[in-house]
Order: C-alpha cells, then structure tokens, then sequence
C-alpha cells in the first residue's frame, strides 16, 4: 500500500477491516476513554505489524503473554515484539503530524520493559492504514532525547530517526552485536504489603493517570512485578479481588504452533521440565503418551481454576507432529498438578475459528486426566481451546 506524500523508504501497510472491528470491541473494556483510544491503537498496530514480521522473521512474538500487555494499555501506550535476544518497541499515535517520538518512562527506564529498537508508528485515525516513520535505539533516547517531567516521556525530533526500517534489518544482519541499550539503574523492589496498599489505592478509577500518581521509580519497581499491572487493571476495570481470578484472558494474538517446530515458543508455554519435577509421577504420565518412534514437540501451560468451592492447578499440554500432508497433529490433555483427580464436571473443548464447539470432553468423578480426541490443521487453520468449569472460563486462541 502507498500514499500520496510519503516517502517510498517509510513501510505503509493496511490495516483490515476484520481487524479495526475486533480491536475496537477489546479496547472498549478499558477504564477511562483516554485508555480505550490507546488499546484501540495498539491493537491494531500489534495485529497488522507482527504478522508482516514474521512473514520475513518467523521467530518475531509478542513480548509478555497477549493478556498482560493488553492490560497495561489501560495505562501505558506502547507494545513490544522480541526477535531472538532483541526486542522491538512499538509506540502508535493517531496525530498526522509525525514531527517526534515520544517515548512512555516505562519503555525506557524499567529494566524488565526496556527495548532494542523503538519504532514510531502513525496509525490513520480512521483505523485503515498504518506507517512505520522511524526508528531508534533505546541508547540514543535515553543519552538524546528530552525527558518531558510533565508527562514522564522521552522525546526525539522526527529528524534524529531513521525513517527507513530496511536499515534496521541491515545493521542487525551485519552488526548483530551493536550496542542499543544505554545503562539503567535498577530499581529497589516493592515489598509485597506495600505494593498491595499501592494496588488498592491506584485501583480507583477516579486517578486518571495513575503511571503519574506515583514517583517514577516506585511505579516502575511496581512494573518490576509481572502480576502487578493485570491487577491493577482489572481493579479499574470494576473487578473486586474475589472476581478477579474467575476469568482466564485470552491471549492478544493466537499462539503460533508452526513456530514451535522451529523452537520458537510463546512464554506462557514451557517444557514439562520447567513446571513440574521431571522425576513425578505426573511428569511421567505425560512423557509415556510419546511412542518412542515418534518425533514430536511437546509444551504445557498451567492453568489455575478457581470458583467458590475448587482452587486447583492444572496441566494443559500440547503435543504436536508433522504428518506426510503438511497438516500438523494436535492432542490436548489436561492433568491435575496438584491431586490425582480433576474436579468433577470440569470441560475442555475445541471450537472452530467461528466459535463452533468441534468436540468437548468432561471430566468424571473417577478421572486422573482428560484428551480431546487428536485431530489435524492445514496450515494458518485457527481454533481455540477452553477449559470450562462454572464460572471459570479459560480460553486460548491458535493457529496452524
């Protein structure tokens, strides 16, 4: 796609319509109007820049899990895409005139949010286009840029950005070791009474901005906390505590399960390994579903249940193969972490792209674990996953 007066450097891409809807719907469970604009642009900035990525870099995903960084554009503008060890920062702004970056503190001064690359994103506030006008380094912003006090951004004049993305896939091609982070000092951790007072009291929808209630080191140490922000949100979105764990987000973006066939996994899905002792009982009544002839890949995620009367972790577990058509395998288990039964009445089911259920099992008094019968998916097939058991409803979204 091109415009009329933009330069033929500067990457233009549109953005569907089937994605301006659904991202419109999402954004509008934010707290204040402010919040729903910016989830509304960086819906539709991640869904339309991150599969054109991975057209060309197929290892590029979603920094955090999609659930988690929707969230935080209740507060904060901006995304972030890690491709290998790097990470790319997204920042979308609807204005037409592309004369500077500004850059939220967070994405520069938060260890565990800072970036490699920062891309400056015009997004067309009719929703239908998109252009990235420049990029730079989170080095030059911190050592160039002017820290704004007033709205705690850091600034760089359109004319310190290189306006052509090409450049970037260059250096990283031929200096892959170039230095793009400035140094930052750490931030003293948040003991967890206080960061609970914090979380209450910025949970009120009232405080307008809340990323500037508090002094910059103390919100940023709070952002050091990966559960920290999902909670806040959802406190000012309305939620008691109580409510709060009943509801299993999905994901932003589908999981991508061909890249797992390349060793690229989503965060949120880990080897057995790492969630339980690899010398359980459970760990090995995972593994002995593998004939050892078959050469398959395997990741799990764990799920917590919690209604009135159950509080107990689940196993979800994923076990791909390639079959001789291109199409990939799939079978889906889910097992007790902390017992050796599930509750009772508890459904896992598997729904089409259109949200049609395909199939379902449920669990019996007696059952150690359930599967959905093992099916097959053309490529870019999408379907999603539930886990069902009264008022809890998990769900994840994937594609082929």
């Amino acid at each position: 796609m091109t415009l009329p007066c933009v330069p033929p450097t500067q990457l233009v891409l549109e953005i569907p319509a089937a994605i301006q809807e659904e991202s419109w719907q999402q954004s509008q469970l934010c707290s204040t109007p402010q919040g729903c604009w910016t989830a509304y642009l960086n819906q539709m900035c991640l869904k339309t820049l991150l599969p054109w990525l991975q057209e060309e870099i197929p290892e590029a995903a979603i920094w955090l899990n999609g659930g988690a960084i929707a969230s935080g554009w209740d507060v904060v503008n901006g995304s972030a895409i890690t491709i290998a060890t790097q990470r790319l920062v997204l920042i979308p702004d609807k204005s037409l005139e592309a004369d500077e970056l500004r850059v939220p503190q967070e994405w520069i001064d938060t260890p565990r949010w800072a970036g490699d690359y920062y891309l400056a994103v015009q997004v067309n506030p009719e929703g239908d286009w998109l252009r990235v006008w420049g990029y730079t380094t989170h080095e030059q912003l911190k050592t160039q840029g002017h820290y704004d006090a007033d709205d705690r951004t850091y600034c760089l004049n359109a004319t310190q950005l290189v306006d052509d993305l090409n450049a970037l896939w260059v250096v990283r091609q031929l200096n892959p070791n170039e230095p793009t982070r400035a140094a930052i000092a750490p931030l003293v951790a948040v003991p967890d009474v206080q960061a609970e007072n914090l979380l209450q009291r910025l949970g009120n929808a009232a405080i307008r901005e809340p990323r500037l209630a508090l002094p910059s080191d103390l919100w940023g140490a709070l952002l050091e906390r990966e559960d920290w922000l999902p909670q806040l949100v959802r406190l000012r979105q309305g939620e008691s505590p109580a409510e709060q764990p009943a509801v299993a987000n999905v994901n932003l973006l589908p999981i991508n399960l061909s890249q797992w066939f390349q060793q690229v996994f989503d965060e949120t899905w880990q080897a057995i390994e790492m969630l339980v002792n690899p010398d359980s009982p459970l760990a090995f009544n995972v593994r002995k579903a593998q004939a050892p002839t078959e050469t398959l890949i395997r990741r799990v995620k764990q799920v917590r249940v919690q209604t009135q009367t159950v509080d107990q972790r689940l196993l979800l577990v994923l076990t791909l193969g390639e079959e001789t058509d291109g199409r990939i395998g799939v079978q889906v288990q889910l097992y007790p972490v902390d017992g050796d039964r599930l509750p009772v009445t508890l459904r896992l089911a598997m729904l089409s792209a259109t949200r049609t259920v395909v199939q379902s099992v449920q669990a019996r008094e007696q059952d150690e674990y359930i599967q959905l019968k093992r099916f097959k998916c053309a490529p870019r097939t999408r379907f999603e996953l539930q886990i069902v058991l009264s008022e809890f409803c998990f769900r994840e979204e994937f594609v082929s």
